[in-house]
């Protein structure tokens, strides 16, 4: 492997979400881990992962088998494309959860402590309260990888 993931590894299955942002993309937030490798493996539908790395930016597309591998620092967002499932090996399983993910909130948040773990926290549960937390929060990370997405691009 290209990439190995030593540590305690953590396994979890997800769906991106099929709620659109303001860029008209439906998704999850977009993040980086400062520490951990991170690996999607693809069970089930399409979509794709949009990275922002010192390579540029770059837009893989996911299919069912497809493996997606993202290094520490490496600024991932994981697209819906038609029912998208994965699969997550996480590196150092629990530390992502301990600060190791770092979403692309806007900068005024990212310097504020109190302003970080505000936007970074959801409610307990499930349901309508929690659904609209976690929207706000990728809504918040979407804006601010915009702008990290346009800064890179332009170069």
């Amino acid at each position: 492997m290209p990439h190995p993931l030593p540590g305690a590894i953590g396994l979890s299955h997800l769906s991106a979400y099929d709620w659109e942002a303001a860029d008209g993309v439906c998704g999850g937030s977009p993040h980086l881990h400062l520490v951990c490798t991170e690996a999607y493996v693809v069970t089930g539908g399409r979509g794709a992962v949009q990275t922002l790395s010192p390579d540029g930016y770059r837009d893989i597309p996911l299919a069912v088998g497809s493996i997606a591998w993202f290094t520490p620092g490496t600024v991932h967002r994981m697209v819906q494309g038609g029912d998208l499932r994965i699969t997550v090996l996480m590196q150092n399983s629990g530390l992502p959860e301990a600060g190791d993910a770092v979403f692309t909130f806007p900068p005024d948040v990212l310097a504020d402590p109190e302003k970080y773990a505000a936007a970074a926290t959801l409610p307990p549960g499930t349901g309508p309260e929690t659904e609209a937390a976690a929207r706000r929060r990728r809504d918040l990370a979407v804006q601010g990888y915009l702008v990290l997405r346009e800064a890179l691009v332009a170069g």
